[in-house]
């Protein structure tokens, strides 16, 4: 699906072929020659003014212009031009060339003619219209704009919100402010009312949940890894906090648990409060994605000691990979282990179960043991086991860094991944509260008991004094008042314990509320950055694919997308010039080779080539 309306073809053979000159580049050439078709009888000197207000000026003279009049036949009659009014201002067959000869983020251009080329928005569209019938079909009362939209407009629409990162738009609102390329990318501009509009109408058809299918790659891998990202929320209303790690810092927010495949491509996602543990929702979240995706081996970054979390996984017929906590063994001497290999860096690897038996705990595990240093213990459950050699796992497991936490921070520096999208609170019971209260119940009930038996104790205690008492025992009487001293003593501080913890869960009050993010916004903008990453990334296999050095995706955004160039549309191909103007010369080289390979990717825009070429453009 084309993202820009179509535009006239040009006549063939009616411009001619334009080559940089010394004085005059092709894509001035284009420029002038565009202006002389929409006023022939246009004296030079006026043209050069023209000229001045689409672009920077021309050096070149008025006698130079004029020879290139002559050469295209477009040079006006002697003495002054007529003013006549009915005059047409465009000749037969005017709109031959068209140029642009400012335009913002080149290389957005050309990715988004790549994207149109592997029909990468035709199955988001698709979702979406699915989406808006199932809305219509259950609320058949509701009206609002979305539910009419055509199907160009969702595209056109979604796409602004897909390169708003790219344009280095974090909030909506930035599209008020900030200068970006709409008009020239999708045929026309947009405000932060409109698109936040469109947002809020897809938060109403519940848009995440059907845009989660088209971030699956088909087929789907075996192995996933799975991740937290904590991000921080600022609010006047009480909301319930935990732990951002980015910030170090105990505060509300949310908690985004993303899913990678073993290629690098985002599968998954799902919002839960910052106070919810992972391992409260792991189980349900991969059970969630194994249906999505179909992958049932997963990978993720912590180091757990947690068998009932394996046994659930095993329970479940998936398979879990992760470390073993340090606190949790002695290193080697821990394990019934056998050595299964040697790395090349010189590592042991071992395998086996728990030196000691432990009937209950499914878990297999792996040891790297270094010549010095920490030795490194994984952990999984039989599924992985049965699929994967144990020689396979520190490798499985260390492609992890690249899979998720590069990508965490690809996302944040140029996905916008740390925006707070949506104002919506969801208020609810205190669970800060009832965790609390929950916790002195417990120590309350403990108390009781505790203070119960200290009861019975001085009971028992006061019964053999008074028997002592009553035999005329001596020494053995001191000896049974002492003792009853140093129990009613303890029975005292008990009941003094049992009495603060009393007033504490008195202090706690009724029970109270606290607020929750409503994380459909954020969903629907956290798969849209989920998808613009897989998209970069696919984008670059092709790209490095047809160079012989390589580059980095941070480099190709910084020297190709954030610069600025020109654009010419001909009869026969369409050009794309990248300014160089402040380039390096070791930066120019890269730049060079990323255009060569560009032009080798077979880029096309409305069925003619695209060819890439380097400028240097005036400031």
């Amino acid at each position: 699906m084309p993202l820009t309306l179509s535009k006239r073809t040009l006549d063939e053979g009616s411009s001619p072929s334009f080559c940089a000159g010394r004085k005059l580049g092709d894509v001035e050439q284009a420029l002038v020659w565009t202006l002389l078709q929409e006023d022939p009888a246009c004296p030079t000197r006026v043209l050069l003014d023209k000229v001045a207000q689409r672009q920077s000026p021309l050096a070149v003279s008025i006698r130079h212009l004029n020879r290139w009049r002559v050469q295209w036949q477009l040079n006006r009659r002697k003495g002054r031009p007529r003013q006549a009014a009915d005059r047409p201002s465009v000749v037969s067959g005017a709109a031959l060339v068209q140029v642009t000869p400012r335009l913002s983020f080149v290389g957005v251009h050309l990715f988004m003619h790549w994207l149109d080329q592997q029909e990468t928005f035709g199955p988001v569209v698709a979702q979406l219209t699915q989406a808006i019938e199932a809305h219509k079909r259950a609320h058949p009362d509701d009206d609002f704009p979305l539910l009419h939209h055509r199907e160009q407009t969702l595209l056109r629409r979604f796409v602004a919100l897909f390169c708003a990162p790219l344009f280095g738009i974090d909030t909506l609102t930035a599209f008020d402010t900030h200068e970006h390329p709409l008009p020239t990318l999708l045929g026309r501009g947009y405000h932060s009312s409109t698109l936040s509009q469109f947002l809020g109408q897809l938060e109403r058809i519940d848009a995440a949940a059907a845009l989660i299918p088209v971030l699956v790659p088909h087929p789907a891998g075996q192995i996933a890894y799975v991740d937290g990202h904590m991000m921080a929320y600022w609010s006047r209303v009480p909301m319930h906090k935990g732990k951002i790690t980015m910030l170090g810092r105990i505060m509300a927010g949310s908690q985004a648990v993303i899913a990678h495949d073993e290629a690098g491509q985002a599968l998954f996602v799902a919002y839960y409060p910052p106070d919810i543990h992972l391992s409260q929702v792991i189980v349900d979240y991969c059970q969630k994605l194994a249906g999505a995706t179909g992958s049932t081996l997963f990978v993720i970054d912590r180091a757990v000691n947690a068998v009932a979390m394996a046994r659930a996984f095993d329970d479940q017929g998936l398979g879990l990979l992760c470390m073993l906590d340090d606190n949790e063994h002695q290193g080697l001497e821990s394990f019934e282990a056998a050595q299964v290999d040697t790395l090349q860096d010189g590592r042991r690897v071992y395998g086996g179960p728990w030196k000691t038996p432990r009937p209950h705990d499914p878990r297999h595990f792996v040891i790297v043991e270094p010549a010095e240093g920490k030795t490194l213990v994984y952990w999984a459950t039989p599924k992985v086991e049965a699929v994967l050699a144990a020689t396979e796992w520190p490798r499985v497991y260390r492609e992890r860094n690249e899979r998720q936490e590069n990508s965490f921070k690809r996302m944040i520096d140029h996905g916008a991944l740390n925006t707070n999208y949506g104002r919506k609170k969801l208020v609810g019971p205190d669970r800060h509260q009832q965790r609390a209260r929950d916790k002195l119940l417990q120590s309350l009930e403990t108390a009781q008991q505790r203070v119960d038996k200290q009861v019975e104790e001085v009971k028992a205690k006061q019964d053999q004094v008074a028997e002592s008492e009553s035999k005329g025992h001596g020494k053995r009487l001191a000896q049974r008042q002492r003792a009853l001293a140093g129990l009613e003593k303890e029975l005292k501080n008990a009941k003094h314990k049992q009495d603060q913890l009393a007033e504490q869960a008195y202090a706690l009050g009724p029970p109270g509320e606290r607020a929750d993010r409503d994380f459909r916004k954020q969903t629907i903008m956290t798969v849209r950055t989920l998808l613009l990453e897989n998209a970069l990334n696919a984008f670059m296999v092709v790209l490095l694919g047809t160079l012989q050095t390589k580059v980095s995706l941070e480099l190709v955004l910084n020297l190709l997308f954030e610069r600025s160039g020109a654009r010419m549309e001909t009869n026969a191909q369409v050009v794309y010039w990248v300014n160089t103007s402040g380039l390096s010369l070791p930066y120019r080289r890269v730049l060079t080779a990323v255009v060569e390979g560009l032009c080798a990717m077979g880029l096309r825009e409305h069925g003619k080539p695209i060819c890439v070429r380097l400028k240097d453009m005036p400031p």
